[in-house]
């Protein structure tokens, strides 16, 4: 029998992704009134605003804990944030980019690649293994994910006229990936609001740059800008880059990138029924049937990992 805990695990990462697949029908609407850069801004800045006051409810408790025991100071690490706000500007600015100037069937093509992107840089940067279960639950994942995105896959088509879109579709891939896997490392020295809003600080000014210097119109020119673009901004903000990337990164720390990386698979299916739902787009029985495979996909490795942990700590 699986563990309860595992079903309780499959229920967090599927909320994780019901957030994140949100995004897709939000953006396809609010790319039509402002540019990518200035939309991811202004969603980043809100995330900011959002997740400061808990940061500060955080750093208060610690505090108190601190003058109970004492513990060794952190370094500031500068370098982490850097690293991490700049992984996610091709993760947003340019993955928004590349599917507006190539196409939607080519983007899920190749965003299909993260999992298998995440579980590659997992391996070198955090000494994890890619075991027969793990490869196994992937394909499976990886099988539902074409049954959602059958379709758009078979219409894609790949030409010159959309290759820069693409290689801007693979840089978020990349961007993505490595985001998770680096945060993974620096969760270990620090919280997961801490991760978010500091390496949201260093996103939010560099999408303001890019803004600056690429847009015709700047990010604080906002004349003409219809309400249900803020109310766009208001879900990307509170929903996908808030209450999602908290629960993204306390899911990420506590359980391991392969089990982890295949339950991203369900952002696909998610994305679609919510277009559905929201933008009236056909739902098809083959989606159903794929977005079941990634959910079965999904709690097949939860459950194979809590096994493998549990012998781990028998040992």
């Amino acid at each position: 029998m699986i563990a309860r805990r595992s079903f309780i695990n499959l229920g967090l990462l599927t909320l994780m992704n019901i957030m994140a697949g949100s995004q897709f029908p939000v953006y396809k609407h609010a790319a039509d009134y402002m540019s990518d850069s200035a939309l991811t801004f202004y969603s980043f800045s809100l995330a900011i605003l959002l997740l400061v006051p808990l940061l500060l409810l955080e750093r208060r408790a610690a505090h108190r804990r601190r003058q109970s025991a004492p513990v060794a100071s952190r370094p500031l690490n500068i370098k982490a944030w850097l690293l991490l706000g700049a992984s996610q500007l091709p993760a947003s600015v340019g993955l928004s980019w590349g599917i507006t100037h190539s196409s939607g069937s080519n983007g899920a093509i190749i965003y299909m690649a993260l999992p298998i992107v995440i579980l590659i840089l997992a391996v070198p940067m955090l000494g994890e293994r890619l075991t027969g279960i793990r490869i196994a639950t992937l394909v499976l994942a990886l099988i539902g994910t074409f049954f959602v995105s059958r379709d758009d896959l078979i219409g894609g088509r790949f030409t010159m006229s959309t290759l820069l879109g693409n290689i801007m579709i693979l840089s978020g891939v990349l961007g993505s990936a490595f985001y998770i896997i680096y945060s993974k490392r620096v969760l270990t020295h620090y919280t997961g609001l801490e991760v978010l809003v500091y390496s949201y600080t260093v996103s939010a000014a560099l999408c303001a740059l890019a803004s600056l210097i690429l847009d015709a119109k700047p990010f604080y020119d906002v004349a003409g800008i219809p309400p249900s673009t803020w109310i766009a901004i208001a879900v990307l903000g509170g929903i996908v880059w808030g209450a999602g990337m908290v629960l993204f990164l306390w899911l990420l720390k506590r359980l391991d990138v392969a089990q982890f990386s295949i339950s991203l698979y369900q952002q696909t299916f998610f994305g679609i029924l919510l277009s559905a739902l929201i933008l009236g787009e056909r739902l098809r029985l083959a989606q159903i049937v794929g977005g079941l495979m990634v959910l079965t996909a999904t709690l097949l490795a939860e459950s194979h990992e809590r096994r493998l942990a549990r012998t781990m700590d028998a040992t």
